[in-house]
């Protein structure tokens, strides 16, 4: 009992060393100094290092088990997923037209944009019966109906005599130089569409219009082109060319007469068709018009071949002061209105 007790003491005071300090292990000491007290100190040493050891080993193996990140939570928290969309600021969207977001529009937000644009509105259009152009049409087709009823196959001698020159001069011959009812009405059927072509083109793709316009650009077309058959005249009576100048002016006039079907045509679906094709018709016609043109110096040369080389100098005067100015000055005056 007494050495039980004594042990008793031995570990009382050393747990209390470990606790207050080394002050109390001279106190176990001097309790109980005996030989057998000495060996009992060791023991209890080993006995509180494995216990201790045992511990910490138990803690690290406890841990493992387990991941250092996770979050442990009770049971009383919920926890609800929440999807964040990020809200994109539209700037078409807004209930008071005079709220303005100053925040620049990104450059990959003009499609979206343009998405979101309403649509406009397309109207039916409707043309009147007092409509001008269409006027205009109605008469060129009576115009077309009564000249391919007096002769039906005007076009192909149209085609033919452009495409070759021995049916040009006895297409001349057969029609007395092109001043019969047939030729002289394909040479109105091309002064009224090719006026009408150019109004069409400066209401439609200009927007300009005033009174009487129609009536002066008829006058203008007419002036011009039946104009060169004067300087024709006046040429070949100097000169005395009368053949050669018979035969150009019914080339110009087979032209004029071929022509005048294409602006037909073309007149046609500007009245008719989209605003949008205004532009491209116009190129189109253009673009006709100066192939047509070409051609016809072609055949100019072509006709009056002996005497460019004979009087090559006086030829280069009358072509450019008879067939390249008016062309530059129409180019001008076009060039300034637009």
């Amino acid at each position: 009992m007494v050495l039980f007790v004594g042990r008793y003491k031995i570990v009382v005071l050393l747990w209390a060393k470990q606790v207050l300090g080394g002050r109390l292990y001279y106190d176990c000491r001097l309790i109980n100094n005996s030989f057998e007290d000495g060996i009992l100190w060791a023991h209890m040493k080993s006995f509180w290092i494995w216990l201790v050891s045992m511990f910490v080993l138990s803690g690290v193996v406890h841990g493992q088990g387990q991941n250092p990140f996770d979050l442990v939570r009770s049971a009383d928290d919920s926890t609800t997923s929440t999807v964040v969309t990020p809200e994109v600021d539209n700037k078409l969207d807004a209930e008071n037209p005079f709220d303005v977001s100053h925040i620049p529009i990104r450059k990959n937000q003009y499609k979206e944009i343009e998405r979101m644009a309403l649509p406009k509105e397309e109207k039916a259009r409707t043309i009147s019966l007092s409509y001008l152009p269409l006027q205009i049409i109605v008469l060129s087709m009576c115009f077309l109906a009564y000249l391919l009823y007096m002769k039906r196959d005007h076009l192909a001698v149209l085609i033919k005599s452009i495409s070759n020159d021995n049916f040009m001069k006895l297409s001349n011959y057969e029609e007395n130089g092109g001043l019969n009812v047939i030729y002289l009405l394909g040479y109105l059927l091309f002064i009224l569409n090719a006026a009408l072509l150019i109004y069409l083109v400066c209401t439609k793709q200009f927007g300009y219009s005033r009174p009487y316009l129609y009536l002066i650009l008829v006058g203008c077309v007419a002036g011009f082109f039946l104009g060169k058959h004067v300087v024709n005249t006046v040429v070949s009576w100097v000169f005395h060319l009368s053949k050669e100048s018979k035969l150009y002016d019914f080339t110009i006039i087979t032209f004029y007469n071929l022509l005048g079907l294409v602006f037909f045509i073309i007149n046609i679906l500007m009245v008719f068709g989209s605003q949008g094709w205004v532009r491209a018709l116009a190129s189109f016609a253009s673009l006709i018009f100066i192939i047509f043109l070409l051609s016809r110096y072609y055949k100019a040369l072509i006709i009056g071949r002996s005497q460019v080389n004979a009087y090559f100098f006086h030829f280069f005067l009358y072509f450019c002061a008879f067939e390249f100015c008016p062309w530059v000055v129409v180019y001008t005056v076009l060039k300034d209105l637009i």
